[in-house]
Parts: structure tokens; sequence; C-alpha cells
């Protein structure tokens, strides 16, 4: 009920954004080229830094959509939640003041129940299990389920595991984790599983987190490798651990009603970029895991690797016999067993 409440609230926001828009003469993001071939300037945002996987993606997206279009399409990026927080962008793709994001799918649990499938902790084997799943059938149901929303799923591209970095102990068992005060994401089911395993889960947007650990508001965070190092977490949470219990995928989104408004040729460069960008994101950031990982123990951070089976069974019949129902058994059966 309170999702259908806030979906009413923004399509009655896009609502007036439309009429605004038709009575200042539509779009100026298009124009028109030296040889009257028309032209395409889309934004995207997303809220991490210029060195991290998601923009270096984006970049590659950037250069196929205008190799694919022989220049008649530009994407302008902005990084650093220059056009606002997940949730910001999210909503904002949503009534159309935004063209595109990148976000992290945990932010999707307000709107939709279709990405809670990934939101189960210690749901994927490894690496592999989870990309088969997020780049295959299953993944682009869940793209193809934003449609009702005002969304074009583009692409599921990867945050990565989330692991907890702290600023009180190393972490090795679950009972080192029981009483850490823990920014997580405004999702339910993180929440859950984080309270099962004895974590005091803090929300706060991500720009918010380097500060409330330096000034104790909290001890430490959970996200994925890239975002933490890449924001120097490390510095005020030296306690590294690869607990990794969430793989998280980040959806490539559009408004919908801009992707659709264009003509085939230019949905299908869109869709085909897309498709291409998501491999190099996918591998730049599996290498950059290894790589920042490798740097931190260079640089002497002590860096545990838990035993995730404990860390699972500390966690997971409570978050199932929660959210199963919800999500869907038979969805979580064929991750587990079905590739």
């Amino acid at each position: 009920m309170k999702k259908m409440k806030k979906l009413g609230a923004l399509i009655l926001s896009l609502c007036m954004v439309l009429t605004v828009s038709a009575g200042c003469g539509g779009e100026t993001s298009n124009g028109e080229s030296s040889d009257g071939e028309e032209t395409y300037t889309f934004q995207v945002g997303h809220v991490v830094t210029t060195d991290h996987s998601y923009h270096l993606g984006l970049q590659k997206f950037a250069e196929l959509l205008s190799e694919k279009s022989d220049g008649r399409i530009t994407l302008e990026i902005f990084p650093s939640g220059q056009l606002g927080n997940e949730s910001d962008l999210t909503e904002g793709v949503v009534m159309g003041t935004v063209d595109m994001a990148l976000i992290n799918s945990g932010n999707l649990a307000s709107f939709t129940d279709v990405y809670s499938l990934f939101d189960l902790p210690y749901l994927f084997r490894d690496e592999e299990h989870a990309r088969s799943v997020i780049t295959g059938e299953i993944g682009q149901e869940c793209l193809d389920a934003l449609e009702p929303l005002g969304i074009k799923g583009l692409a599921n591209w990867e945050a990565g595991f989330f692991c907890i970095w702290n600023n009180q102990r190393p972490i090795e068992t679950p009972a080192d984790v029981e009483g850490l005060r823990i920014r997580a994401n405004n999702n339910p089911i993180h929440i859950a599983a984080y309270q099962a395993l004895g974590v005091a889960p803090v929300t706060m947007g991500w720009s918010e987190v380097y500060s409330a650990i330096q000034n104790g508001t909290v001890d430490g965070v959970s996200v994925a490798i890239t975002s933490m190092y890449t924001a120097n977490i490390q510095e005020v949470a030296p306690y590294i651990s690869t607990s990794s219990e969430f793989y998280v995928t980040a959806p490539l989104i559009m408004n919908a009603g801009r992707f659709n408004s264009l003509p085939e040729d230019i949905q299908n460069i869109i869709l085909e970029a897309a498709a291409e960008a998501t491999e190099y994101q996918i591998q730049t950031n599996g290498d950059q895991v290894n790589q920042f990982l490798q740097n931190l123990e260079d640089e002497g951070y002590e860096i545990t690797h838990p035993d995730q089976e404990a860390f699972r069974d500390a966690c997971w019949d409570a978050v199932y016999d929660q959210f199963a129902e919800q999500i869907g058994a038979d969805r979580i059966a064929a991750v587990q067993n079905d590739y």
C-alpha cells in the first residue's frame, strides 16, 4: 500500500511536469546536426567518484552511443551525486526530470518488490553465479517489470558484494558484528538481515557516511568494496572484511516516456550500447575489487575473510521466513537451483 501511494504521488508529479513541458514547447535535449539529422543529448547521474567502475562504465556507454549513432547521441555524465542521491535520481527518472541514472538496486525497494530478490543475504554462491542471474532471464524480467513505474530498464550492472568495514574490531565470525552500528541501505530486507546478525543498522545518504564514522555516529558501513575504497572509507574504518552479505546489482535506468518517444533506430542503439557497456563495467568492477584489496593489503590494512556459511546460517531463516512470500519462493528457488 505504501508503495502504491508513493507511486501515485510520483505519477501526479509527473503529470505536472509534462503539463509544464508541453506549455514550454517540448524537449530541449534534441537538436539537429550540420547535415540535417536529428541529434540527441541525454544526462545520466550516479553518486560515486569518477574512478569508480560505475563512471568508467558510463564513459564506455557514452563512447558506444556516439560511435553507433555517428555522433548523433551525446551522453553527459554527472558523478558524485551532482543530480541528487540515489533516491532523488530514481524519483527523477520516474518523473522525467532526469533522463538516466545508475543506481543501487536496493533503492528500488520503495517503488517495487521486483528487485527484492537480489536483496536476500547470501543468496549467491559467488560472483559467477550472481552475474549469470543478473544478465540472464531473471535479470531481464526485473528490467521489464520497471516499465509500469515509468522506468525503462536498460541493463543490470554490478555494484558487487557488500562487505562490512568498521573501526571497532576485526570481523571473523557472526559474534564479531554483534552490537556494531553499521550504516545500511534504507531497505527492509537489508535491515532485517543485519538485525538478525545483531547489528544495529543506521540509514543515511552515502555522502554522509565518511563523516558519520569519523564522528562516531556509526561504527562502520557495508557497501561494495569499490564504493568504499574510492571514497577512502578505510581511513576511518580500518578493519576490512569480505563478509559479502549481499550481492547488489546496479540497474541502468531511463525515463520510459523519453525512451519510447525516440525513433526505433535510436532506441536500438541505446539498448545495444547498454548491453556492450555491461560487459565492460562488470569486468572492470571485478578487476577493481581485486586491485583495491591488494592495495589495502600493501598499505598495511588488516583484511579478514569471514566464514560466509556461518553468517548465512545466522540470518537466512529469519529473513527468508519474513520475505519469501513477498518475493516469491519459486523465484528464490530458481536462482538457487537453475543457475
